[in-house]
């Protein structure tokens, strides 16, 4: 999830526990997967579905892996599952019904897998997404699992994975199927065997939790992708097509990655939800992350859409109402679902912005930016919101607990007033 302001990639903070137990290897990764592969996929066509029941109006929550550090770390299952209850109470008293739950962060596990190792975030021996998942249904949220499919383990701690786990072995051989961008790995889409990895974990997922949905955020390629991170395979690519640009070949990567997903998830069960959180510069998205909303629109690949407007009105690059409208063209027509990404982590904060002070001090001046956003949007047409992140509206720095606490009254004044 993009933790700063516009264009940042935000602040990425990992290491990967040594996991005993068996990993799959990736020739096992075909048998087992249930992922959508390229050429299966005119033999078994995906039994499309009318679109599933849903809320009239969404109103979302992350609750990522940062939170299992910051707020769960080193709790036993029974305190936890004290947490995971008491936060469901706090979720539903701003209107939250449906949660986006971390599950695979960095080609880790936030959940007992098979298939990836347990992730450092992952509190204890338990399974918290299902404790978490458990109390949040028994309280009519609905649970998306939320996977990140390409960000993998930070380079200083490749040598931590185990030592059958694929990944692993296609780091050690210098596999370009993995390959290192900056200081972290990332999967390279461009490869089936890749996609059935990342597939293997969707349907795992499915399988074991029956969640609600499946949900992606602004994590596709990284920012500043090297022109060595696929070099191999796109000259493999120019073979068939001299006029391909490198662009275009890694925005259909991203395409057929998301594709095999939603194949996935339908095969699993049409009324199961796949959708994506997307930066929330268009222009981002597509020039930079090789992820285009407009495909997936067109493609009939998702079924929501909650892009990151993590802005304010003033804001002198995206402010929040111009850039809701131009994501309102994106699904403008078809049956995907819009919702908008609210920025409560920068509630209360003075930010370098412009010169201008007014615009600068926007969050720290203003107490109901929530409010006026989740207003902007439902009159505007929009499906929903979604609050980034749990922490920020309920374990807030004590530098901004006013702040927040007068954000979350303007929250329940608003709510109250839709009745």
């Amino acid at each position: 999830m993009n933790w700063q302001e516009a264009d940042s990639n935000g602040k990425r903070i990992w290491s990967v526990l040594r996991r005993t137990g068996r990993c799959l290897l990736a020739a096992s990764l075909l048998a087992v997967t249930g992922c959508a592969k390229q050429e299966a996929s005119a033999e078994e066509p995906v039994q499309e579905a009318e679109p599933a029941a849903v809320n009239e109006e969404t109103i979302g929550m992350w609750f990522s892996y940062l939170e299992y550090q910051n707020l769960c770390a080193g709790m036993d299952e029974a305190a936890f599952t004290e947490f995971a209850a008491e936060a469901v109470s706090n979720m539903k008293s701003v209107g939250v019904n449906n949660l986006y739950l971390h599950a695979v962060a960095f080609t880790d596990a936030l959940y007992d897998s098979a298939v990836y190792p347990a992730s450092a975030y992952k509190p204890g021996a338990y399974d918290p997404f299902r404790i978490f998942s458990d109390a949040a249904h028994a309280e009519g949220i609905k649970v998306h699992a939320w996977i990140n499919p390409m960000r993998s383990v930070a380079a200083e701690d490749a040598q931590n994975l185990p030592e059958d786990f694929v990944i692993r072995e296609w780091i050690d051989r210098n596999d370009e199927r993995v390959r290192q961008n900056g200081d972290r790995y990332y999967l390279n889409p461009a490869y089936p065997e890749v996609r059935s990895l990342i597939c293997s974990v969707v349907n795992e997922l499915l399988e074991t939790y029956h969640p609600d949905g499946i949900h992606l955020d602004d994590y596709f390629y990284p920012y500043g992708t090297e022109k060595n991170f696929d070099a191999y395979i796109y000259s493999r690519a120019l073979e068939e097509n001299e006029s391909l640009t490198l662009e275009d070949f890694r925005m259909n990567n991203t395409d057929r990655m998301v594709q095999d997903i939603h194949d996935t998830v339908k095969r699993f069960d049409p009324a199961v939800q796949f959708g994506i959180s997307p930066a929330g510069n268009i222009d981002n998205c597509i020039t930079l992350l090789y992820a285009n909303p407009y495909h997936w629109v067109e493609q009939g690949t998702v079924d929501y859409l909650i892009p990151q407007i993590y802005w304010g009105y003033l804001h002198p690059i995206k402010p929040f109402e111009p850039t809701f409208e131009e994501w309102k063209q994106v699904t403008e027509g078809s049956d995907v679902r819009l919702m908008v990404g609210l920025a409560a982590y920068v509630i209360g904060l003075k930010l370098n912005l412009s010169e201008d002070e007014t615009v600068n001090r926007e969050w720290a001046d203003n107490d109901d930016m929530m409010a006026r956003q989740m207003a902007t949007v439902f009159s505007g047409g929009g499906d929903g919101v979604a609050y980034f992140s749990y922490s920020s509206l309920f374990a807030p720095d004590a530098g901004t607990t006013e702040i927040v606490e007068n954000e979350i009254i303007h929250i329940k004044n608003y709510l109250d007033s839709r009745g």
